[in-house]
């Protein structure tokens, strides 16, 4: 009789089997969590610090859920329960970004005159929350805004949710201009951001509800056109979207600004933003997707807006169909329900490794 295949793995070099654990799914904690049980020499692999950052490196930030727009979160991967965050709910609560393992509500009731919008910053992982005012009022109702770690020298693989900044967008119809804030945990204050005017523009460019996507040092807020917001300069500008403009900001395959499109059903179209041989940067088609191929049904139409949500890192999509959303990976060309059909769904990305920190405990023994 042949060598049981439990015994082959456990004679395996350390080195071999740390490429063999390496290569374990990081959407299903779950895989991990069993595989150091198998022995004392698995847990130390996987709690050591060089494994852990190598993991990371290898797989990208995965998605275990996403949160919809009613602020009802939905795992998509073997999840633990939850913490209560009970306390940090309202009748009002309105989901407006997830970034860096964050979640951001706000629990403004447009139809009460004189309040103050409130936002809550939200980590499931551990059930803590920030409440804090925001300069708005009941005159600027259409507003964006997005959430992002603040944390020095994060990598945002596995924020601890700490340290963070939220930016609100906003339209001033008005002065005919776009206007923002940049709140900070740390000093728990607003700083405004450079005023954006757009006096020659006939149609108004709204900011209301629109999704975000962060690129390098910059936020972008999909809306008739892109809001571009420098995180280091505070400083807001304007971007023409696509000639295809119905569909959503995201990732492009090179790491910077990208744009999908589903104009064409069945076809998924990516775009990137890129200097061209002139020196003009502008937006270039870098890949048709037939969606007939990974989904069972056709998605809905562009003018129900197909794509209900976006993964940052480009990776995976949420596109809806009649039968229910699907997250798409882009990679792999494959597709699963995750949903009820058109949902605008705000992805949940974060590295869940618990085995790995609790096995750390056990280096000396």
């Amino acid at each position: 009789m042949g060598e049981p295949v439990e015994d082959y793995f456990l004679r395996l070099p350390p080195e071999i089997l740390e490429e063999i654990l390496l290569r374990l799914p990081p959407d299903e904690p779950a895989c991990l969590v069993r595989a150091s049980a198998v022995c004392k020499a698995w847990r130390h692999i996987l709690a050591s610090a060089v494994f852990r950052n190598r993991y990371r490196d290898f797989h990208g930030t995965p998605v275990l859920g996403f949160v919809q727009e009613c602020a009802k979160f939905f795992p998509i991967s073997a999840l633990p329960t939850l913490p209560d965050a009970s306390q940090w709910s309202s009748a009002a609560l309105k989901a407006l970004d997830c970034r860096h393992g964050l979640f951001l509500f706000d629990s403004f009731d447009q139809y009460t005159a004189g309040d103050t919008v409130q936002f809550t910053v939200l980590d499931p992982l551990t059930g803590h929350g920030h409440r804090f005012p925001t300069p708005l009022n009941n005159r600027l109702l259409w507003y964006s805004a997005a959430v992002l770690c603040a944390a020095q020298a994060c990598d945002h693989h596995g924020c601890q949710g700490e340290d963070f900044h939220v930016v609100i967008v906003t339209t001033n119809h008005v002065e005919r201009a776009t206007l923002g804030w940049l709140y900070s945990s740390q000093t728990n204050t607003w700083t405004e951001l450079a005023t954006l005017l757009h006096p020659g523009i006939i149609k108004y460019t709204y900011v209301r509800g629109c999704p975000s996507i962060l690129v390098g040092d910059a936020l972008y807020f999909d809306s008739d056109r892109i809001i571009q917001y420098q995180l280091r300069t505070l400083g807001l500008a304007m971007i023409e979207r696509p000639a295809d403009a119905k569909g959503r900001l995201m990732t492009a395959e090179d790491g910077g600004l990208g744009f999908a499109t589903m104009v064409d059903v069945p076809n998924l179209t990516l775009w990137s933003m890129q200097t061209r041989l002139d020196g003009a940067v502008g937006w270039v088609k870098v890949r048709i997707i037939d969606l007939t191929v990974p989904l069972p049904v056709l998605p809905i139409t562009a003018a129900d807006d197909g794509i209900s949500g976006v993964a940052e890192g480009g990776r995976v999509i949420f596109v809806s169909t009649r039968l229910g959303t699907y997250a798409l990976n882009l990679k792999s060309k494959q597709a699963r329900i995750v949903s009820g059909p058109r949902r605008k769904v705000f992805p949940y990305m974060r590295f869940y490794i618990p085995v790995m920190e609790a096995a750390c405990l056990d280096q000396g023994q």
